[in-house]
């Protein structure tokens, strides 16, 4: 039972975190959306089908902002307008092509869009 005690702890140590450098894996592939002012567009590309999209704000609140689900939406159809606020992270989760990908930036407070997933 000792010996029980102490390979558990050493197991899971030598094995180390099986998530690291997945963040985000079971949401997709992180993709860039298209942000300019209050019009968001999940693709531009006229060849692609939005099947599913997400757009919420991340913070105390999150207030989910434009959802659609089992869609076949092209593009001009795969743009939107939404009132996006200064000083917000925000998130986009979306199926594009069968594919899911996801997305966090935030607009700065004299309206630049900042991809969070940059470093």
């Amino acid at each position: 039972m000792k010996k029980s005690i102490i390979f558990l702890p050493l197991l899971l140590f030598l094995a180390g975190c099986p998530g690291k450098d997945r963040e985000g894996a079971e949401s997709g592939e992180r993709r860039a959306i298209y942000v300019d002012g209050n019009r968001v567009c999940f693709t531009t590309d006229k060849n692609d089908v939005l099947n599913r999209y997400i757009l919420s704000t991340n913070g105390r609140e999150n207030k989910k902002l434009l959802v659609g689900d089992f869609k076949h939406l092209t593009y001009p159809r795969t743009c939107f307008t939404v009132n996006l606020e200064k000083g917000l992270v925000y998130g986009a989760s979306y199926t594009l092509n069968g594919k899911n990908h996801y997305y966090t930036f935030i607009i700065t407070n004299d309206g630049t869009v900042l991809d969070l997933g940059k470093s």
